[in-house]
This record gives C-alpha cells, sequence and structure tokens, in this order.
C-alpha cells in the first residue's frame, strides 16, 4: 500500500499543472547562470587567442616584407662604398645607406628620407649588423620585428650582390 501510496503521488506530481516548485527555478537560473560564465570565459579565451595570433601573423607579414624591400636594395645596389655600408641605389640612382628608426626602416639618400618598411599596428621593424663583405660580394643583415620591447619575429640574411 505504500507503494501504491508513493507511486500515486509521483503520477499527480507529473500530470500536475501548476508550474515549477521554487526549488526547480533557483536550480534552473543557478544552472543558466553557470552556463552564462563558462560561455563568457570561453569568449575572453578565444579573443586573447585571437589577438595574439593576429599580432604574430603581422608581425611575420611585416618581417617578410621588410626582408623584400631590404633585400631588393642590397641586391640590385649599382656599387658599394669604401665604408661597405654606403650603396648607390638602383632606385634612386644616388649614394644611399640604410637606417632604422622609430619609423621604421628608412633609405636615406642625398639628405632625403624614404620610409621602406613602416612601423605599423605597434609593430616596429628594425635594421641592424648592415655589413658588406667585399670578397665574396655579399650583404649580411638582421631584421627585427619588435612590439613593445618584445621581439616577435627575427632574421638574419646574407644576399648576394648582382654583378658583383
Amino acid at each position: 500500500m505504500i507503494f501504491h501510496f508513493h507511486k500515486t503521488s509521483l503520477l499527480a506530481r507529473l500530470r500536475d499543472t501548476r508550474g515549477f516548485m521554487i526549488a526547480e527555478q533557483l536550480i534552473s537560473i543557478i544552472f543558466i547562470g553557470l552556463l552564462c560564465i563558462a560561455v563568457t570565459a570561453g569568449l575572453q579565451v578565444a579573443m586573447n587567442s585571437y589577438g595574439r595570433i593576429t599580432t604574430q601573423t603581422q608581425a611575420d607579414s611585416m618581417l617578410s616584407q621588410a626582408v623584400e624591400v631590404v633585400s631588393d636594395e642590397l641586391v640590385y645596389a649599382l656599387s658599394v662604398e669604401a665604408d661597405n655600408v654606403t650603396f648607390v641605389s638602383a632606385t634612386r640612382h644616388e649614394s644611399a645607406t640604410l637606417r632604422s628608426g622609430e619609423q621604421g626602416i628608412w633609405l636615406e639618400a642625398d639628405g632625403t628620407q624614404y620610409n621602406l618598411a613602416p612601423t605599423e599596428n605597434g609593430l616596429s621593424p628594425t635594421l641592424s649588423d648592415l655589413s658588406y663583405d667585399a670578397y665574396a660580394g655579399t650583404w649580411s643583415f638582421r631584421i627585427t620585428i619588435q612590439s613593445g620591447g618584445s621581439t616577435l619575429a627575427d632574421t638574419t640574411m646574407t644576399v648576394k650582390r648582382i654583378g658583383s
């Protein structure tokens, strides 16, 4: 008889059309709240990861472009002067040097500066260790992409001057 009473009570509860009990509503609200917290935390992690990946991709792209423009200037240099860092630019047909500054990598020719690889999106390209080996006819240089003092991408290159 106890089993029958329990079964009847359970069936009555299942067929009750008056709505949820307060405890059931509170459990639903807590569950939805926890779900919202989990989704928000997941979105924050995803946004941070996306930001880092985007910055690294931009740094890699900037490095590739900087290497291309610097290499082109050095490979096609018409001649190299005695100090081994001054050359006659094939694009400007003037004596030129490559320099790094706050705004990126510059070609300085006859007092005028041409920005070859500008600073963009908080990423700054830097040219260093530029040297010319007259015996081998090769240029060596290092390009670094930095953001806020940390290095995101860098490479050291050696290119042969055409016609040397």
